[in-house]
């Protein structure tokens, strides 16, 4: 007999699993019971690090743990959206993918290993962000954060001085 695990996680997290089951063909079950075994019986799961040599690498190492965020695929793809708003401040996705937007934002300003200073940065994208979401449709509604010179400004050259200035890790 099967046994039946419960978990808690956050409604975005949900979401992204949810479209990851259906680009899969699958369902939320299936795809997750096929992730959890998958990754218990990974012959990396057992293999023993106190016993590898020096030379061999086996991962990220503590000093490099809290830079994964700004090299992960959501941290992208959030610059590229940050960056078409910088283009095009319109807003045409729907409130749905804005959510996804916005957990992505909060994981920068909690997981990224960024400056207070550039974190405070991405907490106006954060407050637009929310101002999105609670305001009325209208035509033309768009993002305040992206555009230049107002006080509400994501400065978008600390952005880039910061992760310019981060040395590459072999």
């Amino acid at each position: 007999m099967d046994a039946k695990i419960n978990i808690r996680i956050d409604e975005a997290v949900k979401h992204q699993l949810e479209e990851l089951a259906t680009l899969k063909h699958m369902s939320l079950s299936v795809y997750l019971r096929h992730l959890l075994t998958n990754h218990v019986s990974d012959d990396s799961f057992e293999v023993d690090y106190l016993n590898l040599p020096k030379s061999i690498d086996v991962g990220p190492t503590e000093d490099t743990l809290e830079k994964i965020y700004e090299q992960s695929f959501d941290f992208t793809y959030l610059l590229t959206w940050l960056f078409s708003k910088y283009m095009q401040p319109v807003e045409t996705n729907s409130s749905h993918v804005i959510r996804k937007l916005k957990y992505k934002v909060e994981l920068v300003i909690s997981e990224s290993s960024f400056s207070q200073e550039l974190k405070l940065e991405f907490l106006k994208v954060l407050s637009d962000i929310n101002r999105f979401l609670v305001e009325p449709s209208y035509e033309n509604k768009h993002f305040l954060f992206s555009i230049p010179n107002n006080h509400l400004s994501f400065d978008y050259n600390r952005l880039m001085n910061e992760i310019w200035s981060v040395k590459c890790y072999g």
